[in-house]
């Protein structure tokens, strides 16, 4: 999972790739952490040709255009958003299985042949 740092690498990842996912997090906070381990879970499971991404909104808050709640993912596909998904369920399993369900929903709809 790739540490975005700059306005201009959070860019180049949304142009640059077909699907990028991005989480926003604050270290050191359970939340975050829960959700943390779903995604990492889904980039160990998924397609390769997914991109993933994360900010630390404490270090780079100028990289979050409208704050949603903390933690969130975010997904584009082709530089549009088309995922969003806010705050963290109690358990690692139960946000990595709203994730999952929520993507897979979405590529089908997009015809988007990826596994995740």
């Amino acid at each position: 999972m790739y540490e975005l740092r700059s306005r201009e690498e959070l860019t180049r990842a949304i142009i640059g790739n077909e699907v990028v996912l991005i989480e926003y997090y604050i270290p050191n906070n359970k939340d975050s952490e829960n959700l943390t381990a779903a995604v990492k879970s889904l980039e160990e499971d998924g397609d390769s040709r997914i991109l993933f991404c994360r900010i630390n909104m404490t270090e780079y808050p100028e990289l979050v255009e409208t704050p949603r709640g903390i933690p969130y993912v975010e997904v584009y596909y082709m530089g549009k958003r088309v995922f969003e998904h806010y705050g963290s369920l109690s358990t690692v399993d139960l946000n990595l299985q709203v994730l999952r369900r929520g993507l897979r929903q979405v590529f089908r709809e997009l015809n988007i042949s990826l596994r995740i």
